[in-house]
């Protein structure tokens, strides 16, 4: 039904990956789309390059519209890119907010000046448990980045799991990063065809984020 097909904003990490699965139950993801903003804070796709964002739709099988934006200007980008996906019928986008009133009110105003509506399926969940379903379902994500603020830099690369949790709970860490505390990549989910290959680079500091540079392995 036409109702039901969607956009989904894409970061390539677990809270935009578990958001995704729970539309995917009801409806049809025609599209991922992923802002790549040259400075800001608040709006990213991770600290992901395209080519890891393409080789995780790929996994996915599902089309991904990456657009370059400034922070002054992703607000009217970001219009002017979903309303462009109204000639193939999709009139509603899913994004993966659980507590963040300040962005969840900010995309739900710039969809429905472009009459798009919204789906948030995490909204309000219990941030403990969503992350007890992530790993029981099977997703695997590696910590790309972290926010000096509140987590040193051997956090990156380590898996999200259970041992790392409690560490997050131990620090008064949010324990899905919907602050910016933590920035994950996801490689192993029930959806993908088949595993994502990757390889750590080197760390550097930036904008006060640690941040661990990501290749693929090519087979």
């Amino acid at each position: 039904m036409e109702q039901n097909n969607l956009f989904c904003a894409w970061s390539g990490g677990h809270d935009s990956c578990l958001s995704l699965y729970h539309a995917l139950k009801t409806n049809q993801v025609k599209c991922l789309i992923a802002p790549l903003i040259d400075t800001g804070m608040t709006h990213k796709t991770n600290h992901l390059s395209p080519s890891l964002l393409r080789a995780q739709a790929d996994l996915l099988k599902i089309p991904l519209l990456i657009f370059n934006t400034s922070m002054d200007d992703f607000n009217e980008n970001y219009k002017q890119t979903i309303n462009s996906l109204k000639k193939y019928k999709i009139y509603c986008g899913v994004f993966p907010f659980i507590t963040n009133e300040e962005q969840k009110e900010l995309m739900e105003n710039i969809c429905s000046s472009q009459n798009i509506g919204t789906l948030t399926p995490l909204w309000r969940r219990d941030k403990e448990g969503i992350l007890s379903e992530f790993l029981e379902l099977g997703f695997k994500a590696k910590i790309i980045s972290v926010n000096e603020k509140y987590l040193t830099r051997d956090f990156l690369s380590r898996d999200l799991d259970k041992e790392i949790i409690e560490e997050f709970r131990a620090k008064k860490v949010d324990l899905f990063g919907e602050n910016g505390e933590f920035q994950t990549i996801i490689y192993q989910a029930p959806y993908f065809s088949d595993q994502l290959h990757l390889k750590d680079g080197d760390i550097n500091l930036k904008n006060g984020h640690w941040i661990l540079d990501i290749n693929l392995v090519h087979s």
